[in-house]
């Protein structure tokens, strides 16, 4: 089976903890010309109008006006290091930016169109600047948290360490004995949208587990053989998403749905599906997704070549 690119797992950048942790090096970091400022609304960030496929990075000069004192360190490439800058605060409150605001564009929407080192530093962004915005008080006594190392870890008066926290979740393309491919219909989405089964890793319980475990209660289906795909980070607002392979002795008769959490699931074959797609009965998740890179992997061509017909 072809391994089809996670599009949020592009890209890599040296996250620099020598640097994060020392003061001296930090404020050296962010004084340096090589200093650069991405700038974060929550799930969005600021792309450069005048460069397709890249973000809008802002020297230090620049990004003043940015809250660019209180920037979060996301690592270093070569001679640049970058900043995240909170702009969330600075987003006008009717939606209706000035001609001057900087342009934002969803991470989830948009990052499979960025260049790898530009997904790879707003995923981190976002991801960071998110649990700073929403983290305030320890959850052991309650006390305020104090930023530490521009806010990769927070501490309380009493000394207790906070960090950021990651929801591990489970996401799987589950193939029957004809290597048809099980897609469900949640019950909140509308007509025709459909997508691979996913869902989070409970306490005390491994990923594998966790994967046969969401398949029968969504569908009834027992998984057997379970391969490791990949991952990716989804901070909307902190997922971390394991993919994998499944396969079950079981087909089309033996799916039962809730009809509550889970409307309607069905095991397609890839004419079928590729019928339907084209046809507008079904729709598939967003590009960026690891539901979206299972589903290609499977057909072995992308979405856009089945729409062209090939």
């Amino acid at each position: 089976m072809p391994y089809i690119g996670l599009s949020l797992a592009r890209g890599r950048i040296d996250r620099d903890e020598l640097t994060r942790n020392d003061p001296r090096a930090l404020a050296a970091a962010r004084l340096s010309p090589g200093a650069r400022y991405l700038l974060v609304a929550g799930d969005s960030v600021a792309i450069n109008p005048n460069a397709q496929g890249r973000l809008l990075f802002l020297e230090r000069r620049e990004a003043t006006q940015w809250n660019a004192h209180d920037a979060a360190y996301l690592g270093r490439d070569g001679e640049h290091y970058y900043f995240g800058c909170d702009i969330t605060d600075l987003v006008p409150s009717d939606d209706v930016l000035p001609a001057d605001f900087p342009q934002l564009r969803p991470v989830r929407l948009w990052a499979h169109e960025w260049a790898d080192l530009d997904t790879a530093l707003a995923v981190g962004a976002v991801a960071i600047l998110n649990w700073r915005r929403v983290t305030h008080f320890c959850p052991r006594c309650g006390e305020e948290l104090e930023q530490r190392f521009t806010g990769w870890d927070m501490a309380c008066p009493a000394g207790h360490q906070v960090f950021p926290r990651i929801d591990p979740a489970v996401i799987m393309a589950i193939h029957d004995p004809d290597d048809r491919l099980l897609l469900g219909r949640n019950s909140a989405w509308g007509p025709g949208r459909y997508s691979v089964l996913a869902g989070f890793v409970e306490a005390g319980e491994t990923l594998e587990a966790a994967v046969r475990r969401e398949v029968f209660e969504e569908t009834h289906i027992r998984v057997d053989r379970v391969d490791y795909y990949g991952s990716q980070p989804w901070p909307f607002p902190r997922s971390l998403m394991l993919a994998f392979d499944g396969w079950t002795e079981q087909g089309e008769s033996e799916l039962a749905v809730d009809g509550k959490e889970m409307a309607h699931a069905h095991f397609f074959a890839r004419d079928e599906f590729c019928q339907q797609l084209r046809a507008g009965e079904i729709r598939m998740p967003t590009p960026t997704s690891v539901a979206a890179s299972l589903v290609q992997a499977w057909l072995g061509r992308s979405f856009a070549e089945v729409m062209a017909g090939r």
